[in-house]
């Protein structure tokens, strides 16, 4: 099996790296590629490289897998559609130094990055990428394309929707619900639910805004 990740940016050369000092991941794949649809096919850090539709000429879909190294959840969602409507299966990620509970269930292209703690009973959706050394707590259910940056907490059986951005070092209390597309500042507080497309920041956190995210 083989292994195409979506995007050349900062989070795709992170997740380059990740798996090739790994030896426990560079193992699952034989060969790494890259797909960018903003460049001519050539290469990227040694790998080839494609436009999608290239892409698609080049590999079939019982080959090869697909991760998507895009942050910002709209671009994920959007990159998701596009793949999976050509009939590619996503990958899932999972740097050796995470620590997933064998009760947690994770959706189809998954990123779990190094020193990320998933407890009891977690359902970590399709397409979410939780950046390192974050903490999601026992019944935690976070939804498809959301994006958890570094150093997050959220704590027990709270609910995060879908297409939800939690930024750096923000701390989520348990049991409340966090709404589809709504944006987590970083360092942000959060004691109570937010509604889904609303901006939450501060200490205690609060709506202060709709979402800036757009998801067609």
């Amino acid at each position: 099996m083989k292994l195409a990740i979506y995007g050349t940016g900062s989070s795709g050369l992170e997740m380059l790296e990740l798996i090739m000092y790994s030896e426990e991941l560079r193992k699952q794949w034989e060969e790494l590629v890259f797909i960018d649809d903003t460049k001519a096919p050539g290469t990227f850090q040694g790998c080839r490289m494609f436009p999608f539709d290239g892409f698609k000429e080049t590999f079939q879909a019982d080959g090869i897998e697909v991760i998507i190294a895009v942050g910002e959840p709209a671009a994920r969602k959007a990159l998701y559609d596009r793949v999976t409507g050509a009939g590619y299966r996503l990958g899932i990620l999972i740097h050796p130094t995470a620590v997933v509970s064998p009760s947690a269930r994770l959706g189809q292209g998954a990123v779990i990055k190094d020193s990320v703690s998933v407890s009891s009973g977690a359902v970590i959706g399709e397409n979410v990428y939780i950046n390192g050394i974050s903490l999601i707590g026992h019944g935690v259910v976070i939804g498809a394309h959301s994006q958890i940056s570094s150093h997050v907490v959220i704590a027990g059986n709270t609910t995060v929707g879908t297409g939800v951005y939690v930024g750096i070092s923000a701390c989520v209390r348990d049991h409340i619900e966090i709404g589809d597309y709504a944006i987590i500042s970083m360092g942000a507080v959060v004691l109570k639910s937010v509604r889904p497309h609303r901006t939450a920041m501060g200490n205690p956190a609060r709506e202060i805004a709709e979402s800036t995210q757009v998801f067609k």
